[in-house]
């Protein structure tokens, strides 16, 4: 009946449903930050803007505790793949951020703060991805 479909043993079932919470979690927190950073603004008050920027201020601090969890849950080979891919994306920021800081200041421009944490994420996606799949575990 399931012949030949993929079935997740309760580890990576317990790190799926670590991930689904790491998703709907820190989009919420995202969205109530965004949403008091917004009535701050609106309505002129500052405690919702600094209730606001505190919460999207600690967004990173929840992704980096859900992260963690989530790999201590993973078996040995998740683990390396992890800290392999996030070597990998780290070597990739810090070129980027060293280039960027020297052309800043020749060129007279501002990199955005969130241009480095997307192309870090993004690399780390990648770089994982890629890593699985050439160890022939990406399917």
């Amino acid at each position: 009946m399931n012949a030949g479909r993929f079935q997740p043993n309760p580890r990576e079932r317990r790190v799926n449903r670590l991930s689904l919470w790491m998703a709907l979690g820190g989009g919420s927190v995202a969205l109530l930050g965004a949403v008091a950073v917004s009535l701050g603004r609106t309505h002129g008050n500052p405690i919702f803007n600094s209730l606001g920027a505190g919460i999207l201020a600690a967004l990173p601090l929840f992704f980096a505790v859900m992260t963690v969890l989530g790999i201590r849950q993973m078996d040995e080979y998740g683990r390396q793949l992890h800290a392999r891919a996030a070597s990998v994306a780290f070597l990739v920021v810090m070129l980027l951020a060293g280039t960027l800081i020297s052309l800043e200041a020749i060129l007279e421009f501002h990199t955005p703060p969130w241009a480095l944490y997307t192309a870090g994420m993004t690399t780390w996606g990648v770089a994982g991805c890629v890593l699985a799949a050439r160890d022939g575990r990406g399917k």
